[in-house]
């Protein structure tokens, strides 16, 4: 496979105070690619996340973005609102829609942030304004379908279900016309026909959008079913790498998931995510 990566993370270390979060932490996504990173609770994937989008600045290493061939920009030190305009769009575990908003408001609210128009331009509603809004709307509406959201546009978010929620912040991230999503527990409270509903989804953000996607996820199923390649990360670190069949064949995975044999002590989650809630998971 080419070295064509959309992330390459090499040596990062995150630290909270004297509380190591990340620990000399190497993986790379190719392009087009669905990644997952697993591992059990408090392993440090949420941090990981935070990273990858600016929110925290690891103290070592390097995060590099590339979000066309040839074009590549350092993620540390770069704002998150940088960051998503560069091509980088996340969910999160806990929903973060606009709850007073509707289904429709909450896309839009994405597409709009990428007009350019300027405070300005906005103020004074000339023909750029309206060419604007009319490209926002139609992408809004294009979104709600493609996530099968369109009988909802009028509906408050606060009283979608909890898989719609799901879909309604994957089509909001891709409002903003990522190069590659992040995906933090997209299926968690949903229950199995949402997470094939959302499966379904997923695979076809990649496959109709090439949009590359990096997935947290905790249902094992959904994740074998979805990834192309894992990393595992433990107590900060990572411990396997590889295709879904070589990961449930590593021991040192099934020791991290279900603690060693030899002791029989389950696997505890790291002090620094514990302070951190993986600073959030």
């Amino acid at each position: 496979m080419s070295d064509d990566y959309i992330f390459d993370v090499k040596n990062v270390t995150l630290r909270f105070g004297g509380v190591v979060s990340l620990n000399d932490v190497s993986l790379h996504q190719n392009r087009g690619e669905i990644l997952a990173v697993i591992g059990p609770n408090g392993a440090g994937k949420t941090s990981l996340f935070n990273s990858l989008t600016g929110v925290y600045r690891p103290q070592v290493g390097t995060i590099t973005f590339s979000g066309e061939p040839g074009h590549s920009v350092s993620v540390i030190g770069r704002k998150p609102h940088l960051l998503n305009g560069a091509g980088i769009a996340r969910t999160f575990q806990a929903s973060r829609m606009f709850s007073a908003l509707t289904t429709y408001e909450n896309v839009k609210i994405g597409a709009e942030s990428h007009k350019g128009l300027g405070a300005v331009g906005a103020m004074l509603g000339g023909p750029a304004t309206r060419r604007g809004e009319k490209l926002s709307d139609s992408r809004t509406w294009e979104l709600l379908d493609f996530v099968g959201l369109r009988a909802e546009a009028n509906t408050l978010s606060a009283s979608l279900s909890y898989g719609a929620r799901r879909r309604l912040e994957i089509a909001r991230g891709l409002a903003t016309n990522p190069k590659v999503l992040l995906l933090d527990e997209p299926a968690a409270g949903t229950n199995p026909a949402e997470k094939l509903e959302l499966t379904s989804l997923i695979r076809k953000v990649r496959d109709r959008m090439g949009v590359s996607i990096l997935l947290i996820e905790h249902d094992m199923k959904m994740v074998m079913s979805l990834a192309e390649r894992l990393y595992v990360l433990n107590f900060g670190g990572v411990i396997a790498e590889g295709t879904p069949e070589e990961i449930r064949a590593n021991d040192a995975v099934v020791v991290a998931y279900l603690g060693s044999s030899d002791t029989g002590e389950a696997a505890q989650p790291s002090p620094s995510e514990t302070e951190d809630t993986d600073a959030q998971g």
